[in-house]
């Protein structure tokens, strides 16, 4: 090998310095005109979204969303004696916050895989808070959270079909995307469309943010020993129960009627 070849940039590298004017200002006029096809169909997603959803499912939106953009004030407040665990717990914390609202864009925009892999995510975030509560950290680190050993009522359950959707392991996870028809050809579009797969998501999405509403309120009263959260805790209360009655939150022992036996 001579010295010209020593120095010679890697194809790839080459490819990009011999790109003309004419042809990047091609690939930046395909790449906009993609984009804001893809804005409209969100837009218009979210529009027909909102036209379907029932006032049950916006009123437990509302409660959900609120409860936890309340957090906000709150935790912008010092914690008093941070160790190490507990400011781990506070990074998952500010990452579940910021998380949730992404996730309720991308459902309300139709974007279900993507919003469904973050929902995965978020339960294991969760998972995470709750081992921090029982194992020391140095056991914990490195180590994928233990979703199914501290959610009894379908946390686990619901962890294989989001890692399902997550990894795309079966074909039938395209049927989260708009699947168009153009004549003989049929297949899932490139840009997002409503279907009712929306607010199934949106269940599983309250569902696991009503279990992190739970931990959080009751680690608020140790984190804040001069917070009074009753309160919250009785708003918390009443969105389980609203929750319950419309099917998000439902137990392995409750019957047809949604009753559970006494």
């Amino acid at each position: 090998m001579n010295d010209d070849e020593m120095h010679e940039p890697p194809p790839t590298k080459r490819s990009a310095q011999n790109l003309t004017e004419q042809q990047a200002d091609q690939l930046l006029r395909t790449a906009c005109n993609f984009q804001g096809r893809a804005i409209q169909a969100r837009e218009k997603c979210r529009e027909e979204f909102r036209r379907a959803e029932r006032e049950d499912d916006n009123t437990l939106r509302i409660l959900v969303d609120g409860q936890i953009a309340a957090l906000e004030a709150i935790l912008s407040n010092p914690i008093p004696n941070v160790n190490p665990s507990l400011s781990y717990q506070i990074g998952l914390v500010t990452s579940y916050t910021r998380t949730h609202f992404l996730v309720t864009d991308l459902i309300l925009n139709g974007d279900l895989i993507e919003a469904v892999t973050l929902i995965r995510k978020q339960l294991e975030s969760l998972a995470r808070l709750h081992e921090l509560d029982h194992k020391p950290l140095d056991r914990l680190q490195g180590v994928t959270p233990n979703v199914g050993m501290f959610f009894r009522h379908g946390g686990g359950a619901i962890y294989g079909h989001l890692s399902e959707v997550a990894h795309f392991s079966r074909p039938r996870v395209s049927e989260l995307m708009h699947v168009i028809q153009d004549g003989e050809r049929t297949g899932p579009s490139l840009h997002p469309a409503f279907t009712e797969h929306s607010f199934a998501c949106l269940d599983l999405h309250h569902f696991v943010a009503i279990y992190f509403l739970v931990w959080i309120t009751e680690k608020l009263k140790e984190w804040y020993s001069t917070i009074d959260v009753q309160d919250a805790l009785t708003l918390l209360m009443q969105t389980i129960v609203f929750a319950k009655s419309i099917g998000v939150i439902k137990f392995p022992d409750q019957d047809k009627t949604g009753a559970t036996p006494v």
